[in-house]
């Protein structure tokens, strides 16, 4: 009866390891995913902040529906 029972505590333990580290690769994966955007979206605010102060009223407008 003990050692079943140990057989099946050591079972769960290994399920749950495997569970966590199915569940941190998804999150780092989430995690990397948002720094991409995150560095994207900086990137287009440079962008555009670059934009807003062109003298060429036409040219931000065109480039901003494009953005």
């Amino acid at each position: 009866m003990i050692s079943s029972l140990v057989k099946r505590r050591s079972e769960v333990t290994e399920m749950i390891r495997v569970q966590e580290k199915a569940d941190l690769s998804r999150a780092e994966q989430h995690l990397k995913h948002l720094e991409q955007e995150i560095t994207d979206l900086q990137r287009r605010v440079g962008h555009l902040e670059q934009l807003s102060h062109t003298p060429d009223h036409i040219h931000f407008l065109q480039v901003t529906l494009t953005v």
